[in-house]
């Protein structure tokens, strides 16, 4: 398995573990920390950047420069659409809401279970 596609795969399953954990402490009311939270997300960013890097190396017509990993850490947020409609075209900007799904699953679980409590 090459470099960005186990980061890719390590990405998909912290966010599946760590919406799963959120999802179960909101059933059973418990709290969770703040610093797990706030884990959860720099994880989250800095294998994105991490695959982004890794990424950009298979496509030419996106220029490197000497920092360019620090760049992408700093500005990621606007340069990852970007990244992905640069380098995949429309598919890309169909992929950007996936990830974000990801970002923010643990927040759609918690909303899926106001939602069944409601009904």
């Amino acid at each position: 398995m090459n470099r960005k596609k186990w980061l890719l795969s390590v990405l998909v399953a912290v966010a599946l573990i760590s919406a799963l954990l959120d999802g179960l402490f909101y059933w059973f009311h418990i709290d969770t920390n703040p610093a797990t939270d706030s884990l959860r997300y720099f994880l989250f960013i800095v294998l994105l950047v991490l695959w982004i890097e890794a990424d950009s190396q298979d496509y030419p017509q996106i220029t490197r420069p000497f920092d360019y990993g620090f760049l992408v850490y700093l500005f990621w947020l606007p340069y990852f659409p970007y990244y992905l409609w640069r380098t995949r075209g429309p598919l890309g900007l169909l992929m950007f809401p996936g990830f974000l799904v990801l970002l923010l699953l643990g927040l759609l679980i918690g909303i899926g279970i106001d939602t069944v409590r409601a009904g």
